[in-house]
C-alpha cells in the first residue's frame, strides 16, 4: 500500500485528519514520542517477524519488549525479526515506517496486550516522517488482527 492508498483508506473511514506529517524523523520509539510529545508507551510499534518461514506483524506499545518465553508459548517458535532488507518487500513499508494497516502482502497482524488501556496510539504511517493517531478500537478495526497475544514483558 502506498501513502496515497493509506490516506484513501483513512478518508474512507473518515479518519483522514488522523494522518500526521512529522517535522523530523520518528523512526524509533523515542524519536516518535519526542516529536509527537507523547509517552513512548503510546507509540504503536510494528515488528515484522519470521514464523515458520511466514512473515507476521506484531504491534506492541512503545516500551514493551518481546519476551522469548511468551512468544514461544504463542507461536511455538523463538522470535526472529525479519531482516530489514526483507521488511519492505514483505510489508510495502520500510523499517521505521511499518504500519499494520493495508500491508502489501496481507500479512497476519497480531496485537499485543501491552496496547490495552492506552487512550491514543501512534503507529508509523508509511515512513519515518508520518504517523497516525488512532484509538485502540480504530487500530483494531483497521488492522484486522488475527487475535490478541501476550508476547511482551
Amino acid at each position: 500500500m502506498s501513502l496515497i492508498d493509506l490516506k484513501n483508506e483513512l478518508s474512507y473511514h473518515q479518519l483522514r485528519d488522523r494522518y500526521i506529517d512529522l517535522p523530523s524523523t520518528g523512526a524509533t520509539v523515542n524519536e516518535a514520542a519526542e516529536v509527537l510529545h507523547v509517552d513512548p508507551d503510546a507509540i504503536a510499534k510494528s515488528l515484522v517477524l519470521n514464523v515458520n518461514d511466514q512473515p507476521i506483524v506484531i504491534v506492541l506499545s512503545g516500551n514493551a519488549r518481546l519476551d522469548n518465553h511468551h512468544f514461544k508459548e504463542e507461536f511455538h517458535v523463538r522470535p526472529h525479526l525479519l531482516p530489514s532488507d526483507e521488511v519492505q518487500q514483505s510489508t510495502g513499508y520500510p523499517v521505521g515506517g511499518v504500519n499494520p494497516i493495508g500491508l502489501e502482502n496481507d500479512l497476519p497482524v497480531y496485537l499485543d496486550t501491552s496496547l490495552r488501556g492506552l487512550l491514543w496510539l501512534y503507529p508509523a504511517a508509511g515512513d519515518e516522517y508520518h504517523a497516525l493517531k488512532l484509538s485502540l478500537t480504530e487500530l483494531t478495526e483497521l488492522s484486522h488482527p488475527v487475535r490478541w497475544v501476550k508476547v511482551s514483558k
